[in-house]
């Protein structure tokens, strides 16, 4: 347990944090589209670049509070006749917090995607992600039909 936080604490940072975000993201997009096809739901760019546009600030989050740390480390000792001292580890746990909380979502997506593609997702993950599921099986719904499918009608 030692050897992993000592790993994290050497190489989490705002930037890993926004990788692992964006390799998220790419899973998401992916298996958002694949659900569409599996459906016969129209896979537009509106609701692809839709996706996108919601999820790449929300990936970026953690590299903008890392960029915020590193700019704040310039400031003077001093300012107001205060002693300012910099404490960088609240900042990492503001990042890896905010990183947690979007991660949290993100894995909600790419679970009731899979579900809705028809892979199957463990047990414990079709209660956790049912809320997420059933706003997404509304899109169907809502969404135009592929034109394959809606040549067949």
């Amino acid at each position: 347990m030692t050897d992993i936080l000592n790993y994290l604490f050497a190489n989490l940072n705002g930037a890993t944090e926004t990788a692992v975000l964006f390799i998220l993201v790419f899973f998401d997009t992916f298996l958002g589209s694949l659900w569409r096809k599996r459906n016969g739901v129209a896979r537009t760019s509106g609701g692809g670049l839709g996706g996108l546009v919601t999820s790449i600030p929300l990936a970026l989050m953690p590299i903008v509070i890392w960029a915020f740390t590193i700019l704040i480390s310039y400031v003077p000792t001093h300012l107001g006749g205060r002693d300012f001292t910099f404490q960088p580890f609240i900042f990492d746990a503001i990042s890896f917090a905010v990183t947690l909380i979007i991660g949290n979502y993100m894995l909600k997506s790419i679970y009731a995607n899979m579900q809705l593609a028809g892979i199957d997702i463990p047990n414990w993950a079709v209660k956790w992600v049912e809320d997420e599921y059933h706003v997404k099986l509304k899109k169907i719904d809502s969404e135009p039909n592929a034109a394959k499918k809606a040549e067949e009608k």
